[in-house]
C-alpha cells in the first residue's frame, strides 16, 4: 500500500566543517550540535534533529543534520537511509573534496530523489569564486537526481541566502514523497538515550505502520520485548505516531545499556532478523579496481552497520561501474526487508564502494553460476506479482497464506492479496485450503512448481508401493499419507487426494488409494487362476464359501492364494465384508439394493429379515448389515436397521 506522508524529511550532507550544522540554525533557530562532545570538537557526531516553521505548507519540514567525519561516515548513511530529499552542502571557500563526493555517492545509492545545493560560507568569497565553484558543482551533479537542483549562496553569519534556501525546500517538500506501508510497525534506531525520570528512549523514523502508547515491541535482533510508555514527535508528547514521523519513543523494563544505533523496533514477531541476503549491488566506479569474491566489506543497512562477505554469483569479479546480483553473509544479524536500500564499505579503509537494494531478506546459500539463481533473482526486481510469485517459489513445499507473504517482503496484506488472485488466474501458484470459499486472504497457496513437484513424488510412492507389491492395486492409505507427510503438511495430501481423484489420476476410497490405471501385476497362470476364483465366488452367490475353504479347495499356498486374493479385491471384484465373509461384488451390490428398497418399504429391516428374504445364514446376513453401517448407508437402532 502506497501512502503520502505529512512530513518532508531533510537530511544535510557534505565535509565536516562546511557549515551543515551552522546552517540549520540558521534556517530553523536550532542548535543540533547536543552533546557535549560534539561542542567541544566542532562537529556533528550524533544525528542532530530541527523543525522548520513554514506557514502556510500542509507539510512539516524536519532536519536531520549528519556527520561529515570521515570516520563517523556510518552515522551519515543511517541518517540518509530514510530522508526524503537533501540540503547539500558544500563550502564556498574549501569547494568539492573527497568526502563530499562520497557523501552523494551515498545518497545516490540510496536512491534519494530530491535536494537543494547550498553553497555555504558564500559571504568569504568574491562573486567570480562562487560562480566558479558552482560550475565544478554542475560539473559534479550532471546526469544525477541534483542535475537540475537549485544551487544558493548562503551565509549562515550575514544571513545570505537564507530565505532563498527556505523557499527552495518548501517547493521540495510540495513534491510528496509516496511511502510503501506494509502497515506493520517497522522504525530503525538511529538514536538510544535515556531521559530522567523516564528512562530509556529510542528514536528514528518510522518506515511502516503506526505506534501507540501501551504497544508492545520487539528490539531487534537481540529480541528484547517492551511496552511503549510515552511518543515525542517534536518535542511534543502525543498518542501515535504513524509512517515517515521523526519520533521519540518511551519503553519500559529496557535498560539504555540494552539498546543501540543500528537496532530496529518492530511489532513482535513481524520481522526476523538474517545473516544473509540477496541483493542487487552496484559498484561504485570511483572505487578504482574490481570487486572479488567474498571480499570482506562493512554492510550499512537502515541505521546499521554489520561485517560481512560479497559472494558473487555471476562471476569472479565485479567491474567498477557494474550493477549485479550478489549475496551478503553477515557476521551478526540485522534487520532488513525487500527493497531495503544499502551501502557497502571496504573494511580496513572504510572507503565507499558501492550499494544498491535488497531482493531477498532471508536468503538461502546458492549456487555461483546458477543461470536459475540469477534469473530468479531478477524476477525479484520486477513488478509486486512477480515478487510475491517468488516468494511462494522459494517456499518450496510449505504453503503461504496471505499474512505470511506480505510479512516476509514488507508489503501491505491488501497488495500483497490482490497480487496472489493475479497469481491464480494466471495458474502461477495453487490453492491448498479446501473450504476457504473465493477469500484469497482465507487461503494456503504453492508455486505451480512446487505442487507439481509434489504431484510426481506423491505418484512416485505410489508407484515404490506398487514395485513391492505386484498384485496390489491400492496402497493404504495410512501409509501413502506417512510417507507422503514428510514431504509436506496434511492439508496439502488432502489437496492432491481431491485434485488427482477429479483429474482421473488416482482412485480414492475410503481406507486406500491408487492410480487409476492400476492392474495387477499377474504372472503366467496367475490371470486364468484369478478368473476360476472370481467365477466361483460368482456361482456361489451368497452361500459363498470363507476364503480359506476356498484356498483348501483349490489346494493352493496361502501366501500364493493371498496374493490372487489381494489382486481380485483391490480390483473390486470381489469385497471382503469380515474376516469370514467374501462376496462376489455383483451379489454385495444385489444385497445393497435390496436392504434400501426393504427399508424404505418396512422402516427398518433386522438381520433375521434379510437371513430369511436372501436364504443365508445369519452370520452373512449380519456381515452384510454391518458393511452397510460402515459404508455410511445405514445405521444401527435397536435391533434394526434404518437408512442414515
Amino acid at each position: 500500500m502506497s501512502v503520502v506522508t505529512d512530513h518532508t524529511i531533510v537530511g544535510t550532507a557534505g565535509h565536516i566543517d562546511h557549515g551543515k550544522t551552522a546552517l540549520i540554525k540558521a534556517l530553523t533557530g536550532i542548535d543540533v550540535d547536543t552533546l557535549t562532545e560534539e561542542k567541544r570538537r566542532g562537529i556533528t557526531i550524533e544525528l542532530g534533529f530541527a523543525f522548520l516553521d513554514t506557514p502556510g505548507l500542509d507539510r512539516e519540514i524536519i532536519f536531520i543534520d549528519v556527520p561529515g567525519h570521515e570516520k563517523l561516515i556510518k552515522t551519515m548513511v543511517a541518517g540518509a537511509s530514510n530522508i526524503d530529499a537533501v540540503l547539500f552542502v558544500i563550502a564556498a571557500d574549501e569547494r568539492i573534496n573527497v568526502q563530499t563526493l562520497e557523501h552523494f555517492d551515498i545518497l545516490q545509492l540510496l536512491a534519494i530523489e530530491q535536494g537543494v545545493i547550498a553553497l555555504t560560507k558564500a559571504d568569504l568569497v568574491d562573486e567570480t569564486h562562487i560562480r566558479a565553484v558552482t560550475g565544478d558543482i554542475r560539473s559534479m551533479v550532471e546526469g544525477s537526481f541534483l542535475e537540475n537542483a537549485p544551487i544558493i549562496p548562503v551565509s549562515s553569519v550575514t544571513g545570505m541566502g537564507v530565505d532563498e534556501i527556505k523557499a527552495a525546500l518548501v517547493e521540495v517538500a510540495k513534491k510528496m514523497r509516496i511511502r510503501r506501508d506494509s502497515g506493520v510497525f517497522r522504525m530503525p534506531v538511529d538514536r538510544a538515550f535515556a531521559m530522567q525520570g523516564f528512562g530509556a528512549v529510542i528514536a528514528g523514523t518510522i518506515l511502516s505502520g503506526t505506534v501507540n502508547i501501551g504497544d508492545k515491541l520487539e528490539i531487534l535482533p537481540d529480541g528484547l520485548i517492551s511496552r511503549v510508555r510515552g511518543i515525542q514527535v517534536h518535542a511534543k508528547s502525543v498518542q501515535q505516531s504513524h509512517i515517515g514521523v521523526r519520533t521519540a519513543i518511551n519503553l519500559q523494563d529496557v535498560k539504555k545499556e540494552q539498546l543501540r544505533r543500528g537496532q530496529a523496533a518492530v511489532a513482535p514477531g513481524s520481522v526476523t532478523p538474517t545473516t544473509r541476503l540477496d541483493t542487487q549491488l552496484h559498484l561504485l566506479r570511483s572505487y578504482g579496481e574490481d570487486l572479488k569474491n567474498r571480499t570482506r566489506v562493512r554492510f550499512h543497512v537502515g541505521a546499521d552497520e554489520v561485517i560481512g562477505r560479497v559472494v558473487l554469483l555471476e562471476s569472479d569479479r565485479m567491474a567498477p561501474g557494474q550493477t549485479a546480483s550478489v549475496q551478503l553473509v553477515l557476521e551478526s544479524p540485522t534487520v532488513a526487508l525487500p527493497k531495503d536500500r544499502f551501502v557497502i564499505r571496504t573494511f580496513s579503509s572504510q572507503q565507499t564502494i558501492g550499494g544498491g537494494s535488497v531482493l531477498d531478506a532471508h536468503a538461502h546459500a546458492h549456487k555461483r553460476g546458477d543461470a536459475s539463481t540469477v534469473e530468479s533473482l531478477g524476477k525479484l526486481r520486477g513488478g509486486l506479482a512477480d515478487v510475491v510469485e517468488q516468494v511462494f517459489v522459494k517456499s518450496g513445499a510449505a504453503p503461504l497464506g496471505v499474512s505470511e507473504a506480505a510479512g516476509r517482503i514488507g508489503e501491505s496484506e491488501d497488495d500483497v492479496a490482490a497480487a496472489v488472485a493475479e497469481l491464480l488466474a494466471s495458474e502461477k501458484l495453487v490453492r491448498v485450503s479446501p473450504g476457504a470459499g473465493d477469500d484469497v486472504r482465507k487461503g494456503r497457496y504453492l508455486s505451480v512448481g512446487a505442487y507439481s513437484k509434489l504431484v510426481e513424488q506423491f505418484i512416485g510412492i505410489l508407484k515404490d508401493y506398487y514395485s513391492r507389491n505386484h498384485y496390489r492395486v491400492f496402497m493404504p492409505s495410512s501409509d501413502l499419507q506417512s510417507h507422503f507427510t514428510k514431504l509436506a503438511e496434511r492439508q496439502v495430501y488432502e489437496t492432491l487426494i481431491a485434485d488427482l481423484s477429479a483429474k482421473g489420476v488416482i482412485k480414492a476410497r475410503r481406507v486406500k488409494v491408487g492410480l487409476a490405471d492400476r492392474q495387477p501385476q499377474w504372472k503366467v497362470g496367475e490371470r486364468d487362476l484369478a478368473a476360476k476364483i472370481e467365477k466361483m465366488y460368482e456361482i456361489d452367490g451368497y452361500a459363498a464359501l470363507p476364503e480359506e475353504e476356498v484356498q483348501q479347495l483349490l489346494n493352493l499356498r496361502a501366501d500364493f492364494f493371498r496374493n490372487i486374493m489381494t489382486a481380485l479385491t483391490d480390483q473390486g471384484r470381489l469385497v471382503r465384508l469380515s474376516d469370514r465373509v467374501t462376496y462376489h461384488e455383483k451379489y454385495l451390490r444385489s444385497a445393497r439394493e435390496f436392504v434400501v428398497d426393504y427399508i424404505r418399504e418396512h422402516g427398518g429391516i433386522t438381520a433375521g429379515e434379510l437371513r430369511d428374504k436372501l436364504g443365508m445364514t445369519r452370520k452373512y446376513a449380519i456381515a452384510i448389515l454391518e458393511y452397510l453401517d460402515n459404508a455410511q448407508v445405514t445405521r444401527r437402532l435397536g435391533d434394526k436397521r434404518v437408512l442414515r
